[in-house]
């Protein structure tokens, strides 16, 4: 069991934090759906989860950018597809940062606080509706380009996998 990322596997820290965040992640975009669907239950039980591993991820993600500074023996590819690959790679963490901290000025603006788990994170304000409004559109704005951030980074791993066979997909599973 290697910790670290070699050129021949990534290490077991770096396909962890992938699979966690990408599961929650796609809890996350799906929570819509299922917020609507069990409205019925208690908006106010799902909102409070939906920001808990809104916040959750947003942890996971300030510790994978630390690793993947600490952690360098990962694979490159090729010179011809390393600024497409780091293109994506900033877009995805740009998303994945920007999305919970527009989700955080929402809620703030509609006079909620983030509660994390049954922990109060983020203190109720006074309502600012156009914060409120500005916010969740951009929330939601945002949540819609990870969906094209995902898909090209899913497609990126098939090409990986098909075009250049370098066997990417075996190396993360």
């Amino acid at each position: 069991m290697n910790w670290l990322d070699t050129e021949h596997r990534y290490g077991l820290v770096s396909r962890a934090l992938h699979w966690s965040m990408a599961v929650l992640v796609l809890v996350m975009l799906a929570s819509d759906l299922w917020m609507e669907a069990l409205e019925h239950l208690g908006k106010a039980s799902l909102m409070d989860l939906h920001k808990s591993i809104g916040m959750l991820l947003l942890a996971l993600l300030a510790f994978r950018l630390v690793w993947r500074w600490y952690n360098r023996g990962r694979p490159l590819p090729p010179a011809h597809w390393r600024l497409a690959a780091h293109l994506g790679h900033l877009a995805l963490y740009a998303l994945l940062l920007f999305i919970p901290v527009s989700g955080v000025l929402a809620a703030w603006g509609s006079g909620h606080g983030i509660d994390v788990f049954g922990l109060s994170l983020v203190p109720a304000g006074p309502e600012i509706e156009w914060l409120e409004e500005a916010f969740e559109e951009t929330h939601e704005v945002l949540a819609n380009l990870l969906w094209l951030a995902i898909g090209g980074h899913v497609l990126a791993a098939f090409a990986h996998q098909f075009l250049l066979a370098d066997r990417t997909l075996k190396r993360m599973a």
